[in-house]
């Protein structure tokens, strides 16, 4: 039997460039400042533990909090993070309380849609067209 070898590319993120990773199965991709997206072979969990200053904010979802923009709450069970490149991520149901937590947000208790700019230095960080993840 005839092997193929493959080359296999490593990448090295920093951190601090990342702006937050989405992830489907086995494959994550990686959101660059840059606004360079890059599919990498490594999960979510792999990513989360060793960046333990990223938030996980859905099941398909890793955020560094550095560059959330903003915090729309739309009601208990529905609320998007929007980041400084315009992409509006969804925060699951269930980690709704413990997201605006740690980012030091009070939720109103009546089910009223409510914005929190977490970075208002951020005015017109949105492009033209901006992404939805």
């Amino acid at each position: 039997m005839k092997q193929l070898f493959a080359a296999q590319v490593q990448h090295k993120f920093d951190p601090e460039k990342v702006l937050y990773l989405t992830g489907e199965v086995n494959y994550s991709t990686v959101y660059l400042l840059t606004g360079q997206a890059v599919l990498t072979s490594r999960t979510l969990k792999w990513y989360s533990d060793r960046w333990p200053q990223f938030m996980r904010v859905h099941k398909g979802s890793l955020v560094n909090p550095e560059y959330i923009h903003s915090c729309i709450v739309i009601s208990s069970e529905v609320a998007h993070l929007i980041m400084r490149n315009g992409a509006r991520l969804l925060i699951g149901r269930r980690r709704i309380k413990a997201v605006a937590y740690q980012l030091g947000l009070n939720l109103p208790e009546k089910r009223l849609a409510s914005t929190h700019l977490i970075k208002p230095e951020w005015d017109c960080f949105v492009p033209a067209h901006a992404k939805f993840a």
